[in-house]
């Protein structure tokens, strides 16, 4: 309490927290729109990173003062005080943060592990738009003790391996930086210090810049977010209003080199099922290298040989049992990380898990002068013994144009021999119109041989969406067409050869400040598909979707969604070719359900998010509808059902150290005809984690996935569906069940990116039956140690 009281005093006498001004520093109020900042530069601002804001050169760096609200309520005074300085020295920028509080005990900070904690934490996000073109812009956030969070702004969204998830803000937060924070909590709110080395940063080879800068601040417990240059949801680019850092001078990051050297030791255990045995290898050790080099101050060269990626937390489980598409894993692999928005597209022509084993990889990123610039190239090697490996070749360009425009084009070539290829080339275009509109425009084109084609097969792929921004009134409209032939074998795309049409109507209204209703307003979503030929020939849909949904935004920030939608599916004959139906008499007769089986199906979801209280805090999402059993082969309705699913997780705080996630996700689906429970889907997952400093964790993941399956039948007459192949073999649509228990088990030291030390445990059982847990038998498991050093020169 004393240490507390002193450190309260000293920083007001440095900096003076009671009027958050000083003599010395020059003020610039958001609120009053002077974001124009002339930025301080000293030779050496002599300032360590303790959270403590009590060094002389603060004092001579400019004040940023006066936040604007601008979510749930936009454009009224922020709620609780902010005030950040900011300078430079020759190395690095600098910044002070002071995020006062009226109620401090209400400040939410865990010591988390770096990139975790956005959606249980208050922070503050720092936002520098390096190059000034308002369409990308390095991220660095930290909550109230400093911890971490970084990534990279990309207007337009895009990304070449995941999903964006920051509250639909455009932000990639997979790639990590090396910079230094701290911070505190005081009595009366938080103060954190900021370093960002330049070396840490790429920008334009000039002697005099300026760049954009928003700062933003999230309260938790409200929900309440602020920003210092005031945000509109009118317009759609959110850098265009940002800030500026002006009187950048002579910024020189120097020879930049990082060598980051990786030793991985492992041990694999497998169940052989010839044998009935478990048998554990010798343990093995494998050597690995990745280098960066700063070729100038904006164009980065990297390299990998033998890259690790051991240290990855296991993908989250999914339920497949009614499942028509490839699902989608975002990228979490650190080499493909850096420099992804490059490489991002509206569409995912690049996908950077389909280099699924690379052996050594070479990436150079950057931008000259308008330009941006991606080139990846990998070896991939194959899963199968003595089978060649795939030469993959990814090149990606985006030019700048106007204030927020670009048009670009990509390059993806995966190539195992001389005539065992895929290759894509294509164009696209997106173009900031008026402010509130964005169109986006990507047309592409794929060229495939392989031994299995009796001649090179040729497929296209056309998208165009456009989009209006708005606080009240947003929409947007895509049309998207692919043809059967298209095959973007470095890329990811859930459906090919159909043409969709998807569009999205929402209002919004909003309460005042600290009312109980803060937000509502319904959306209406319309969707159709059809098959690619039938399109263009003018002929009938073949799936239709109209949804009407409601969304309310509470005090104390609680959601709850609703959405009620009606669906359609209307197959054709021919693409049910090659499933058959088993008569009684030992013959098989073609399977054509009627589709009026198939219209006018309903479903409801409800969903309810609450992050109201600090220790608790979780959501639920509960659905039930009426909806086809699909062929997961052929992606065609087999017969209808009733589905339940529900989706539940808590996540727990019980200390600042300690957090838990539990989730259970459960569907059942049941058969409309009968009654009879067609298939069911029942996955329980516990992670829990323990932080004992900011480097230091240890993490404990328990996942049990039952899933069971009936086979397929013709509802008509009950009987059994077969698949027939070319070669007039019949196989039967057979049901399935898995009952599998995955366990894993982490220690990991992290002081800084790239220098770590991991111990890790994973083991794989299948049970006999479902939760049984009596003879449950190991399939797989593994040991793994890791030991990396980032060395930057």
């Amino acid at each position: 309490m004393h240490f507390a009281i002193f450190q309260l005093a000293l920083s007001t006498l440095v900096l003076g927290p009671g009027d958050g001004d000083s003599s010395e520093a020059k003020a610039y109020s958001g609120r009053a729109a002077d974001n124009e900042v002339a930025t301080p530069a000293l030779d050496r601002a002599q300032i360590d990173i303790d959270g403590r804001l009590d060094d002389a050169a603060w004092q001579q760096a400019a004040l940023l003062t006066s936040f604007t609200q601008f979510r749930p309520v936009e454009g009224v005074e922020a709620s609780e005080r902010t005030e950040v300085r900011v300078l430079v020295d020759a190395e690095a920028i600098y910044f002070a943060i002071m995020a006062f509080d009226s109620d401090p005990s209400g400040i939410r900070a865990t010591l988390a592990e770096r990139d975790s904690y956005t959606r249980s934490d208050d922070y503050v996000r720092l936002i520098l738009d390096t190059f000034d073109d308002a369409r990308r812009a390095y991220v660095f956030t930290v909550n109230p003790l400093g911890v971490q969070h970084d990534g990279i702004w990309n207007e337009g969204g895009g990304s070449a391996g995941r999903r964006h998830g920051n509250y639909g803000q455009p932000i990639d937060d997979n790639p990590d930086f090396l910079w230094d924070s701290d911070g505190a909590i005081t009595e009366w709110g938080y103060q954190v210090e900021v370093r960002v080395p330049f070396k840490s940063l790429r920008f334009p080879e000039a002697e005099q810049q300026s760049w954009g800068l928003h700062v933003q601040r999230r309260i938790q417990r409200s929900g309440f977010e602020s920003s210092w240059a005031p945000i509109t949801a009118n317009v759609s680019n959110k850098l265009t209003q940002a800030g500026k850092l002006n009187g950048l001078r002579n910024l020189d990051p120097g020879l930049f080199m990082e060598l980051n050297p990786v030793l991985t030791g492992k041990r694999i255990g497998e169940f052989n099922a010839a044998d009935g045995l478990f048998r554990r290898q010798d343990p093995s050790g494998d050597f690995g290298l990745n280098a960066t080099y700063g070729v100038t101050s904006n164009l980065t060269l990297d390299a990998t040989y033998n890259p690790d990626f051991s240290q990855i937390e296991a993908d989250a489980g999914q339920i497949v049992v009614n499942e028509r598409f490839a699902l989608f894993f975002p990228e979490k692999r650190l080499f493909f990380l850096e420099g992804t928005e490059i490489f991002g597209m509206a569409k995912q022509i690049i996908y950077t898990r389909s280099v699924a084993n690379p052996i050594a990889g070479a990436k150079l990123t950057g931008k000259l002068g308008s330009l941006n610039v991606g080139y990846l190239g990998a070896i991939d090697q194959s899963f199968d013994a003595g089978a060649a490996n795939t030469v993959v070749n990814l090149v990606r360009v985006r030019q700048d144009v106007g204030a927020a425009s670009t048009i670009g084009a990509v390059y993806t070539d995966r190539t195992i021999g001389a005539n065992n290829f895929n290759r894509v080339a294509g164009a696209d275009a997106r173009f900031a119109l008026n402010q509130r509109y964005t169109l986006t425009m990507i047309g592409a084109a794929s060229f495939t041989d392989n031994p299995g084609l009796t001649s090179r097969a040729t497929g296209s792929m056309l998208s165009a969406k456009i989009e209006r921004a708005g606080r009240a009134v947003s929409f947007n409209a895509e049309l998207e067409d692919t043809d059967a032939n298209f095959d973007a074998g470095s890329g990811f795309f859930r459906r090919i050869g159909d043409t969709q049409f998807n569009s999205r109507f929402s209002y919004n209204w909003y309460g005042k400040r600290g009312a109980l209703i803060q937000q509502v307003g319904p959306s209406f979503d319309l969707k159709g598909y059809w098959d690619h030929d039938a399109f263009w020939a003018g002929e009938g849909i073949e799936e239709g979707e109209a949804q009407l949904g409601w969304r309310v935004g509470f005090r104390g920030n609680i959601m709850f969604w609703g959405n009620h939608q009606r669906s359609m599916f209307d197959f054709a004959p021919e693409a049910y070719q090659g499933l058959v139906v088993a008569q009684t008499d030992g013959s098989y007769t073609d399977f054509r359900p009627d589709q009026s089986l198939f219209g006018g199906l309903s479903s409801t979801t409800l969903s309810l998010w609450v992050n109201k209280w600090e220790r608790v805090r979780g959501n639920v999402r509960y659905t039930f509808s009426e909806t086809p059993v699909f062929d997961r082969s052929f992606g065609v309705a087999v017969e209808p059902a009733d589905s339940r699913s529900t989706e539940v997780t808590l996540n727990l705080y019980p200390t600042r150290s300690l957090v838990a996630e539990l989730g259970v996700r459960q569907t059942r689906l049941t058969r409309r005809t009968d009654g009879v429970e067609l298939s069911s889907a029942l996955i329980p997952r516990v992670r829990a984690q323990y932080q004992f400093t900011r480097s230091l964790f240890v993490r404990g993941i328990f996942e049990y996935s039952s899933q069971e399956r009936l086979g397929l039948r013709d509802p008509a007459t009950g009987l059994s569906l077969y698949r027939v192949d070319q070669s007039g073999e019949y196989t039967l649509r057979s049901g399935s069940e898995g009952y599998d228990v995955h366990i894993e088990g982490l220690v990991s030291y992290e002081p800084s990116p790239g220098t770590v030390f991991y111990v890790g445990y994973t083991r794989q059982m299948e049970d006999t039956e479902s939760f049984r847990f009596r003879e449950v038998r190991a399939m797989a498991d593994g040991l793994f140690v890791k030991l990396s050093y980032r060395f930057r020169m």
